[in-house]
């Protein structure tokens, strides 16, 4: 996921209907049989966890667009809830956004923010294998529903986190460049720095399987007081600490969101899902993110979900301290 304000940047298939289109006239070109039954998928996938796992609010619109190596799909409703229609279009190696900027038509999946709405792009399974993406495990379809819903997610908290990262980003007139992954491309070659990082997240995730609320409350409370001392040591820069808990909060809940859909809708098991895409990949952000919301599952029964998803009233952090608080 790259920059929000910025760039905010990763079951159900027997029955799929097939997408509808507006084909242009002399315009007009189709994905794939594979790569339309991943669309198929994804699309149920996203309207399943929205339904029945984050309870997502969906917006009345909710800008998509797909594309394969020859062909754009675009669409206000597919993802809103809305007619699963889409308008197709050839784009000649260039995909023009919503926000009238062009990009290259490659291996991509990112929600787009301007600080007021967003909107979903992503290419299709086919580019990525022409790009050696690998699926892992999960193999690379089912990988990609995940990442879609990670992303879609991040379009619905647009207007409640994204907005609080674009006034942090306004407040201390931070780059374009800043992004989620900024903290770790900072700090990723501090050695006791990226040590509390993942001793953070190794307890978090205990804290999740513990058998019971008090060892799991101990286990967050040794990871929280790791998280504390680990700012007050390094981040000397007022906007590092608010900023990581904002892109916590999106990439772990995003995260949460793919992972539960693995499991409850793709039917792996937990340990196959955390595997396969929870804790998969490199990115300090999405590991520990994901973590927080795990252990946040264990001590709030999910509770969590209508803050995450919908209000965004409270970070990730500040919903962790006040479960840590609860008696």
């Amino acid at each position: 996921m790259r920059g929000l304000a910025l760039l905010v940047c990763a079951a159900l298939a027997a029955n799929s209907p097939a997408i509808a289109r507006d084909k242009p006239q002399r315009q007009s070109c189709a994905l794939s049989a594979a790569d339309q039954n991943w669309l198929d998928r994804a699309v149920n996938a996203w309207s399943f966890t929205a339904r029945h796992i984050t309870h997502i609010r969906l917006p009345s619109r909710f800008q998509a667009r797909i594309f394969d190596a020859h062909c754009l799909l675009a669409s206000s409703t597919a993802m809103a809830g809305g007619p699963n229609r889409w308008t197709t279009m050839p784009h000649h190696g260039h995909i023009r956004l919503p926000n009238g900027e062009v990009i290259a038509a490659g291996v991509t999946s990112f929600a787009f923010s301007n600080g007021k709405s967003g909107f979903f792009v992503m290419s299709t399974p086919s580019v990525w294998r022409a790009g050696k993406v690998k699926g892992g495990p999960l193999g690379l379809d089912t990988l990609m529903v995940a990442v879609l819903i990670h992303e879609g997610s991040h379009v619905v908290q647009i207007p409640t986190y994204g907005k609080r990262m674009d006034a942090l980003s306004k407040r201390y007139h931070l780059p374009a460049s800043f992004d989620d992954d900024s903290i770790q491309e900072t700090f990723g070659g501090n050695r006791a720095f990226a040590a509390s990082v993942n001793r953070e997240t190794g307890l978090l995730l205990d804290a999740a399987r513990a058998g019971d609320r008090a060892q799991a409350v101990k286990l967050a409370r040794a990871a929280r007081a790791l998280i504390r001392e680990r700012q007050a040591r390094w981040y000397k820069d007022a906007y590092l600490a608010p900023a990581e808990d904002i892109w916590l909060t999106m990439e772990g809940s995003a995260q949460w969101a793919g992972y539960k859909w693995l499991v409850e809708g793709g039917r792996y098991s937990p340990a196959e899902a955390q595997a396969g895409f929870g804790t998969r990949g490199k990115w300090w952000s999405q590991k520990e993110g994901f973590a927080l919301f795990m252990a946040l599952d264990r001590l709030t029964g999910g509770s969590w979900k209508a803050t995450a998803f919908g209000t965004g009233d409270a970070t990730a952090f500040q919903m962790l301290d006040a479960a840590l608080a609860a008696k």
